[in-house]
């Protein structure tokens, strides 16, 4: 990905802010639907030292048990990172990203100075779904 984008032509033209405001508003809504549907269980932890199963916890039970079969230390780290990104966290780091998609469809409305540069960002995070069709830069695999 590089920093500086070229628009891209569509079948509609060229691709705007409010065309990738519009791609990354849907996987974002997608992915709060599942943080909201996890932090029903609770506060996530890691489950007691020597746990018959070890893995993440909330409200007193396994709800994710971890087993990279790399040993102690890589389930330890990876259950680390799991527990780091409560669904409470992750939520609030979506709406975060939704206030930034607004600000980035406002910028492009009145011809703000900043737009350039929160398209930018916003390219950055729609950066994981390349694969997903309606991708602004989604180029399907040979022979679909």
């Amino acid at each position: 990905m590089t920093d500086e984008r070229p628009k891209r032509p569509s079948g509609d033209g060229v691709v705007t802010a409010a065309d990738w405001a519009r791609f990354l508003r849907a996987r974002v809504e997608d992915e709060q639907q599942a943080a909201n549907s996890a932090s029903t269980d609770g506060w996530w932890e890691l489950t007691e030292p020597g746990a018959r199963r070890f893995g993440v916890q909330a409200g007193g039970r396994v709800i994710a048990p971890v087993l990279t079969g790399r040993g102690h230390w890589p389930d330890r780290e990876v259950t680390l990172h799991i527990v780091r990104n409560q669904p409470g966290r992750t939520s609030d780091d979506l709406v975060a990203k939704l206030m930034l998609l607004n600000l980035l469809e406002h910028s492009e409305q009145t011809g703000n100075v900043l737009t350039n540069a929160l398209l930018q960002a916003v390219q950055r995070f729609a950066a994981p779904f390349i694969g997903h069709p309606e991708h602004p830069e989604y180029v399907p695999p040979e022979g679909q």
